[in-house]
């Protein structure tokens, strides 16, 4: 195996690689990236953990057919750190890799490429086109909200609904939930599908550069989108996603409207003197105002009052900042609606205008 490529285009292929390698893995080859030629003018570059996989169609010149795997991580740094604009690459005996640029020579040690996983084929894929900024914003609205707890397998990822003219994600970690709605032209889903945290990570990489449409299907257990010359496939959760739509409360009648950008600042401020652990924060309201504070032995306490619409009961409410902060720096608008009940009763957030993108927010008590 012997080829010659762009430093640029190979590094386009080796930065998704390099996230996704697992060096963690008992199965050594798995921190390995697959190098291998795809008739005289490419090269296929591929990385797995066996429930994400990315692979990616190269240009190139090749001079002699072949495949080889070597670290990925590695591999990466060796080739940023190259001089000029391109190299060449070599499969040498014992599987060794041969990497030259200018006068810079490398050796590494590399693995059979036969042992390396077969990898999902795209090609099978029904795909549709999605815009690209859409399927950005669905994630980055509910991405922070996703648990992290291992032992809640069903919420360690993203549910995401389509009906074919709207899509839809929801997370929950327990305490907070997160709904996003927006029109999108994507693939008819009888039922919801739950995109594993990873795979939504490695997915925001893909998106990054991407602008106008990108390809997304489901095939077999995974999701499957095709930006250009790069595929990347994410294994589905199998588990029960719950039945969200019954958290998010229709009966609070205490709704305040103020300025997002004075109640995320706010809460940015008071937050500093609230418990590391729980920036727990007490809510107030009364007529056309709301008082952030929060008090801690420890610290001391803050307290803040901010202009509002609002001409209903008073209450005092308490909650963890950090949900409402992240929540808050994902939403548009100028202004936000908060809907309260009762002080045992979760809170809901979303824009003043319209219920495209809600976060609904557990109390606690402090």
């Amino acid at each position: 195996m012997e080829f010659k490529i762009e430093k640029a285009v190979l590094l386009q292929g080796l930065y998704l690689a390099q996230g996704i390698s697992d060096r963690k893995s008992t199965m050594p080859i798995l921190a390995n990236v697959l190098l291998r030629t795809d008739g005289k003018d490419k090269i296929l570059v591929a990385a797995t953990d066996l429930n994400v996989t990315v692979s990616a169609e190269l240009p190139c010149k090749v001079d002699v057919e072949g495949g080889i795997t070597v670290g990925a991580k590695h591999l990466h740094e060796i080739v940023k750190g190259l001089p000029g604009e391109s190299l060449s690459f070599k499969r040498a005996d014992n599987n060794y890799a041969e990497i030259r640029a200018g006068k810079v020579n490398y050796k590494v040690v590399g693995m059979n490429d036969r042992e390396f996983p077969k990898l999902p084929n795209h090609r099978e894929v029904k795909f549709n086109k999605v815009d690209a900024a859409t399927l950005r914003d669905l994630v980055a609205k509910t991405f922070f909200s996703i648990s992290t707890d291992e032992t809640r397998y069903h919420l360690n990822g993203v549910m995401f609904e389509c009906d074919g003219k709207i899509g839809r994600m929801v997370s929950t970690d327990g305490h907070r939930l997160s709904k996003v709605e927006r029109p999108m032209d994507g693939p008819k889903l009888t039922q919801g599908i739950i995109i594993p945290r990873k795979g939504l990570m490695e997915l925001r990489r893909a998106l990054e550069t991407a602008d106008g449409q990108v390809e997304f299907g489901i095939h077999q257990g995974h999701a499957f989108v095709r930006v250009r010359n790069v595929a990347l496939s994410v294994k589905l959760i199998e588990a029960q996603f719950p039945p969200y739509d019954q958290v998010i409360p229709k009966e609070n009648d205490k709704t305040v409207i103020l300025s997002r950008n004075l109640f995320l600042e706010s809460l940015k401020r008071i937050s500093i003197m609230s418990s590391d652990k729980t920036w727990g924060i007490k809510l107030s309201l009364s007529k056309n105002v709301l008082k952030v504070a929060s008090d801690n032995p420890d610290l001391g306490e803050a307290q803040e009052e901010l202009d509002v619409k609002y001409a209903g009961e008073g209450i005092t409410i308490g909650f963890n900042a950090k949900y409402f902060i992240e929540l808050l720096t994902e939403m548009d608008g100028d202004e936000v609606a908060l809907e309260l009940n009762g002080e045992l009763d979760p809170g809901l957030v979303r824009p003043a205008d319209n219920r495209n993108y809600v976060g609904v927010v557990m109390p606690m008590r402090i």
